[in-house]
């Protein structure tokens, strides 16, 4: 069973903080980067998912109308956004300023459901991706050691109490599986400390628990099969504070109460009313999407060149940090979210 956040609702304050203090420079900074690496030869399109209000889709054509108007002619810019509350917010915000009313549209599905994407296009194009990875569904595995077959958590109602429970059920997933084959493959599992903690998991029998990304993975497949040739720039939370819930890449759990964060311990508590936050592997990011464009999680084979840095060095190379600066010398757009990144994949020339 996979395990989602509700959409429509508000994420974390800080994930909102991200873009709304740090407009309109954050969207600057990546117009930039798009503006350096894009083929002048042909019409810009860029994709956004999971757009929220709008913000970061005003400041990257705001910029461009600035910086670039002869690109700003003939791009066009595309929300892909599940939620048609957002979808009408972004289209409101967006299109107040009149310019834009002609290269702005808002196509409103799941962006991995390939329906959403019409037919498929190799056309060079951006796919842009901000605070998306953390609020993708993600399925949880389990093994009693690291010798035992992986097994399925469903959550399934207690017959005799009514409450919700876990179930471990023999491994079926295609997805699952596909995920787990490239999780297998990303480098460190042989290393020192890995191959230390498997030799105490195997003797003192612990069993494993793994939140896996297969959200994640279905999205890069749609995308890569629907816009083969595209840019991929994301940004997400590459670790959390204070998490409570067991195994590998768990989230944070919190719902409203009155007003106040409450953090669950578990996800099955607050059903319905929790917003569920995950971290992002990087390092696993990468060799999703390398797997997801050629079928091999091979790096150094690949058809695509790719990047993770951290949402500072990106700063640094890409925006105005002059323009953020405090008083006192402070820079949050460099300074703050210490615990985000960014990963950059190109299609190879």
């Amino acid at each position: 069973m996979r395990f989602r956040c509700n959409v429509d609702r508000l994420k974390f304050l800080t994930v909102i903080l991200l873009l709304a203090l740090l407009q309109p420079w954050y969207g600057y900074a990546v117009a930039e980067y798009i503006l350096r690496t894009m083929d002048p030869s042909a019409p810009l399109k860029i994709y956004e998912v999971g757009g929220g209000t709008g913000t970061c889709a005003n400041n990257i054509l705001t910029y461009f109308k600035l910086r670039a108007p002869n690109v700003y002619k003939t791009m066009t810019y595309t929300s892909v956004e599940i939620s048609a509350a957002l979808a009408k917010k972004q289209k409101a915000r967006v299109e107040a300023v009149k310019s834009h009313r002609g290269h702005f549209m808002v196509n409103c599905g799941s962006a991995s459901d390939p329906r959403t994407w019409g037919t498929a296009n190799a056309d060079p194009c951006y796919v842009v991706m901000f605070e998306v990875l953390d609020n993708l569904p993600h399925d949880l595995v389990y093994r009693e050691t690291p010798k035992s077959p992986w097994l399925e958590t469903w959550v399934v109602r207690n017959q005799t109490s009514d409450s919700l429970i876990e179930e471990r059920r023999s491994l079926q997933d295609p997805l699952i599986k596909r995920c787990l084959d490239v999780i297998s493959q990303v480098p460190g599992t042989s290393s020192l400390v890995a191959s230390a903690k498997s030799t105490l998991s195997r003797l003192l029998h612990f069993s494993e628990l793994s939140w896996i990304p297969t959200g994640c993975l279905q999205l890069l497949e749609t995308l890569h099969r629907m816009r083969p040739n595209m840019a991929l720039i994301t940004s997400d939370f590459s670790s959390l504070p204070d998490v409570t819930i067991s195994g590998a890449r768990a989230p944070i759990v919190a719902s409203k109460e009155n007003g106040e964060t409450k953090d669950h311990s578990s996800y099955l508590e607050a059903m319905g009313n929790a917003d569920i936050f995950f971290p992002t592997d990087f390092q696993l990011l990468e060799r999703l999407d390398h797997y997801a464009a050629t079928g091999s999680a091979e790096i150094e084979t690949s058809e695509r060149i790719s990047t993770v840095v951290t949402s500072a060095e990106f700063m640094e190379q890409c925006a105005q940090v002059d323009k953020t600066k405090t008083l006192d010398g402070f820079n949050p757009l460099l300074e703050d979210y210490s615990n985000t990144k960014f990963y950059i994949s190109l299609p190879s020339l």
